[in-house]
């Protein structure tokens, strides 16, 4: 199952590199310029990190990219029939990631202002409130109420947890999507863009991604993740700008060499990282103990001690014939525990989640279930080390240890 889930999300990963690449061709009518933001969008270094550490909103991009590209048809075509499977897609991009909703918001405005009627408008509402029902109802079985959902994500909004973050400058984004993609290459990728008559023709395009950006811009908390459901139409915008400067008979010899050279420097960067980043992956401690797990032949029971940190349990790494769990959230759990304990003897394996008070939970799992011998110990990703150093507060190194009992009756 854990193949056949990853082989899907490996297909779903690939529809912004397909719908990006046929959105820039049909805009350009050049299969060159069309390659370029296919291979920007495949291959930038971030891409395939992206993929696997960020799933929703990767897979929440996965249906806006093809949202946007078959509005943008239905808008030159006249056809209604692309606007309803815009607004299904859209709705389909919001369930998997609410705050999509800031793209969407004003996608019913940009078509009436490319079609100037209220037909099309009609049809792409009503694919989206298609999803909002479908939404709704899955709500009803799973939480017992239409719309359960959405209403705890506004909730969460609105009163959140803990303290409220410090506000962060509204410029963050501005700066992280610029430097993702490299300066001074960035500037001219994006602002080429940036043409009355370019916008005009992209309308659905940049409403979609200036919406989301303005709106995550003004929040008070900013997650670099938040980002990434629109960042293939940021690129899909700079490929169709840089065509229209190329177009055009106004190019500066300067700003052609500089542009050029930043070309270069971009492509280096890119290729240096790429390795980097295809091949590690962040929270590699949440993953590397249940495989091994799955390689021991003689587990009955696994206690996960997560008293340091909470962290999802990615269970399918374990194998198909998956160890009972007995999950520990919290010291008193385990002091509410009484010897004897319906499973705890069953229970010959611990694995602890913890950076650097590892013997302090070795010591408090002992008086439970007996002496502990450490046989795993999973280190931190390249990338752990990297969110680690930029972010010590908030990203953990992410290390785990792997406890095998020692005699247990």
């Amino acid at each position: 199952m854990m193949y056949l889930i990853r082989l899907v999300h490996a297909l779903i990963s690939l529809l912004p590199v397909w719908f990006g690449y046929t959105y820039i061709y049909a805009a350009t009518k050049n299969k060159n310029y069309a390659l370029i933001g296919g291979l920007i969008l495949a291959a930038h270094f971030l891409m395939p990190y992206l993929s696997v550490r960020n799933l929703i909103e990767k897979v929440s991009e996965a249906f806006l990219v093809p949202a946007v590209y078959v509005a943008y048809r239905g808008t030159r075509e006249d056809n209604v029939k692309y606007l309803l499977l815009s607004g299904i897609l859209c709705g389909l991009s919001w369930m998997v990631r609410f705050n999509v909703a800031a793209a969407v918001v004003l996608m019913p405005a940009a078509i009436w202002y490319l079609t100037r009627s209220v037909r099309p408008v009609l049809y792409f509402c009503f694919g989206a409130l298609l999803m909002l029902v479908f939404s709704g109802s899955l709500d009803v079985v799973y939480l017992g109420w239409f719309g359960g959902s959405s209403f705890n994500i506004l909730h969460s909004f609105i009163f959140p947890l803990g303290d409220p973050p410090l506000p962060q400058p509204v410029w963050t984004f501005a700066i992280l999507i610029l430097g993702v993609l490299f300066p001074p290459f960035s500037l001219f990728f994006l602002l080429t863009f940036f043409k009355r008559h370019v916008i005009r023709e992209h309308f659905i395009l940049f409403t979609t991604t200036a919406s989301f950006f303005v709106v995550h811009s003004l929040i008070t908390h900013k997650e670099e993740r938040f980002i990434i459901p629109v960042f293939s139409l940021f690129i899909i915008m700079g490929t169709i700008g840089l065509w229209t400067w190329f177009s055009s008979d106004r190019k500066n010899g300067l700003m052609l060499k500089v542009f050029k050279g930043s070309v270069a420097l971009a492509a280096v960067l890119n290729l240096v990282l790429l390795p980097v980043f295809m091949f590690n992956y962040a929270h590699k401690g949440m993953v590397e103990p249940f495989a091994y797990l799955s390689r021991q032949g003689d587990v009955r029971a696994v206690m996960i001690d997560r008293t340091e940190r909470y962290r999802l349990l990615p269970i399918a790494y374990a194998g198909l014939k998956r160890p009972p769990l007995d999950t520990v959230n919290a010291w008193s759990d385990l002091a509410n525990r009484r010897a004897g304990a319906p499973g705890l003897d069953e229970i010959n394996y611990a694995v602890v989640y913890s950076d650097d008070r590892v013997e302090e939970h070795r010591d408090s799992l002992t008086a439970y279930l007996g002496q502990l011998e450490p046989v795993f110990h999973s280190t931190p990703s390249t990338l752990d080390r990297l969110l680690h150093f930029l972010n010590p507060r908030h990203n953990h190194t992410n290390e785990a240890w792997v406890f095998r009992r020692m005699n247990p009756e």
